[in-house]
């Protein structure tokens, strides 16, 4: 069916919106360097993870489907989709939760906190299988990872909402629009003071 291969890209449009988080200006130093690091190997992760869940978004079907998915350095993500009920109308909602486990991505390994929990609602102004029309995602992703960094732990918390609105006309080309709110919140290492950054595109 379109409709579910639709919100599947718009489940990976709406985290590289909605999750990127935006670079840091303080000064550099070693511990900063290695923050740094250890951030941009975790967005890192969370990218493969949700990439994946747009892909088996396309194949979720009506019932509750799990799958798990290797890291790149070794570990593994476990991805539960689960649709929700359908509300009347050209609307469709659905629910994913994704567990890290021993995740390894360059020298950090990840861990779930216990996991992320993502909700998306996917509503269409025409009925999906035309060449036509307006849809509005609305995508909210919470929950938290720890992170170890060649020893030293630390631990990230999102609370990250997008919206994305697509027009297409006549089988064009869609136009795209994105607006995001929340943050995501680095600690690292743990007892650290707490970095804060925006959600959105970098």
């Amino acid at each position: 069916m379109r409709r579910p291969n639709l919100c599947a890209l718009l489940v990976g449009l709406s985290f590289a919106a909605g999750c990127g988080g935006q670079s840091p200006s303080s000064p550099s130093s070693a511990p900063a360097a290695s923050s740094l690091a250890a951030e941009s190997a975790v967005m890192s992760a969370m990218a493969q993870a949700m990439s994946q869940t747009a892909l088996m978004g396309r194949t979720a079907g009506d019932t509750p489907n799990t799958f798990t998915v290797s890291c790149a350095g070794g570990g593994s993500m476990v991805m539960t989709m689960s649709p929700l009920p359908q509300q009347p109308g050209n609307v469709f909602r659905s629910s994913s939760r994704i567990e890290f486990r021993d995740c390894k991505n360059q020298t950090v390994t990840i861990n779930g906190d216990p996991y992320l929990d993502t909700s998306i609602e996917l509503s269409f102004s025409s009925p999906a299988g035309g060449t036509s029309g307006d849809s509005v995602s609305t995508m909210r992703t919470t929950g938290g990872l720890r992170m170890n960094s060649n020893g030293v732990q630390g631990r990230v918390q999102f609370n990250c909402t997008t919206t994305v609105n697509i027009s297409i006309v006549n089988g064009s080309s869609p136009q795209i629009s994105v607006s995001s709110s929340g943050t995501t919140t680095f600690e690292q290492p743990l007892g650290s003071t707490p970095v804060t950054r925006a959600c959105g595109p970098a």
